[in-house]
């Protein structure tokens, strides 16, 4: 018989150490790619792995999230009864009205939709990760090994596992000690230099989460978290394991064959953004048999215009992008841009120079403009003659600023999100 297995992606998060990007949005919806959101690469996970029926739930600032979710992932039409993808807001469904007050609560809080789709298996994972995964494959381990829950597990350098449920396993992956967030991680038997972690996803036997979670909404004391509270309560069952994500094969060709990336700063944010325009990224967002799928606009291609070498003020004025990606809608206009990443309908106007930045969707940039280490948020204007990257004082009086590298002296710039005029919303397709 077939195993059922219901998705449950955990989207409330806050975000936020991605302050401004987050201040309209929560982190999952925060653009990433060109043409993504963080959650899209969640969702085109369980999608290529075959799992089709998927609530996702969602707590602050959800309004993007939710109108990406309807515009972009309603797989009903195409697929069929029982085959979904639904946003499922806070709906403070406890005596006490309250919200969220951890991750396991939020599942608890959901559990009548455990008990009404009935599955065999409940995938509980979360959706601010940048990563590609064959969630069946990790099916299969859990099955396997008859466990009661699995926790998808990779290495990282001990200096950053604080910031992780760092795990301890027997040589079968049995997970024999479980510590969310320690001051002093305990390093892979073998390898002082690393740690192995949570990713923060999860297969349960559905049964078994069922009385997991009420069993800890009894509990006063808990903080109702998987990571602090339900894993490492039945450490003690010799039922709970870790998933090797490094085991975890995709088909199809990639640079970096496995990726995880925690987009959680501005930092990580922008790093992995610049990754993406080198020959050989660490992402491969070429793979056709492993596709990230998204919303798709209707926009016209990219195009680079004019082309001369002495324009009519005496300066060149030639359009083009190296060491780029430049999404669809976009016009270079006479201006250069060179290792960056620009948004859908973005129009860089004449004799601009951007250099190492990110422009999301629907910017702006006037002429003369000069732009380094720049992440400028949607719908943003920038009038003609704009410097930004240049003068951190000058930055700081009118921008967000944050170190990128502080014995080098370099600084990222984010302009925050505008207001989109009413005169530049597209027209209405019946």
């Amino acid at each position: 018989m077939k195993t059922s297995v219901l998705g449950m992606i955990l989207a409330g998060g806050e975000g936020t150490r991605l302050y401004p990007l987050t201040k309209e949005r929560a982190k999952p919806a925060v653009p990433f790619g060109g043409k993504y959101r963080i959650i899209d690469f969640a969702l085109s996970n369980f999608l290529n792995s075959g799992i089709f029926s998927i609530f996702v739930l969602t707590q602050f600032r959800s309004q993007s999230l939710t109108e990406h979710i309807i515009n972009g992932w309603n797989i009903s039409g195409f697929h069929g009864k029982g085959r979904f993808i639904i946003p499922v807001p806070a709906q403070m469904r406890t005596d006490d009205k309250r919200w969220y007050c951890g991750t396991a609560d939020a599942i608890f809080q959901s559990l009548h939709l455990i008990e009404d789709f009935v599955p065999d298996l409940v995938a509980v994972f979360g959706g601010d990760h940048i990563y590609r995964m064959d969630i069946s494959q990790m099916i299969e381990s859990h099955i396997g090994k008859e466990a009661h829950a699995t926790v998808a597990a990779i290495p990282v350098p001990i200096a950053e596992a604080s910031s992780f449920g760092v795990i301890q396993v027997d040589s079968d992956w049995r997970i024999i000690g479980f510590e969310e967030k320690p001051e002093n991680p305990k390093p892979i038997p073998g390898d002082p230099s690393r740690a192995l972690v949570s990713m923060g996803n999860y297969i349960f036997d559905s049964k078994t989460l069922v009385q997991l979670l009420k069993d800890d909404a009894d509990i006063k004391e808990s903080s109702h978290d998987f990571g602090r509270d339900i894993l490492p309560s039945i450490v003690h069952t010799g039922r709970l394991y870790a998933y090797n994500f490094y085991e975890n094969n995709i088909p199809g060709r990639q640079y970096g064959k496995h990726y995880w990336r925690d987009v959680g700063t501005l930092e990580s944010y922008y790093y992995a953004n610049m990754d993406l325009r080198m020959p050989e990224p660490e992402l491969d967002l070429y793979n056709p048999k492993w596709p990230i799928f998204n919303y798709h606009y209707s926009l016209p291609p990219a195009k680079f215009i004019h082309n001369e070498e002495i324009s009519a003020i005496g300066l060149p004025r030639i359009g083009k992008a190296i060491n780029s990606l430049v999404c669809d809608g976009c016009i270079i206009s006479g201006s250069t841009v060179t290792n960056s990443v620009l948004f859908n309908s973005v129009h860089v106007h004449s004799y601009a120079t951007i250099h190492n930045s990110i422009l999301l969707n629907d910017v702006d940039i006037g002429e003369r403009c000069l732009l380094r280490n720049v992440i400028i948020d949607k719908h943003v204007e920038l009038p003609p003659g704009t410097t930004i990257g240049y003068d951190r004082k000058k930055d700081e009086e009118k921008y967000f600023t944050s170190d990128l590298d502080p014995d080098k002296g370099t600084w990222l710039t984010v302009v925050e999100k505008k207001t989109r005029s009413v005169d530049k919303l597209p027209p209405i397709v019946v």
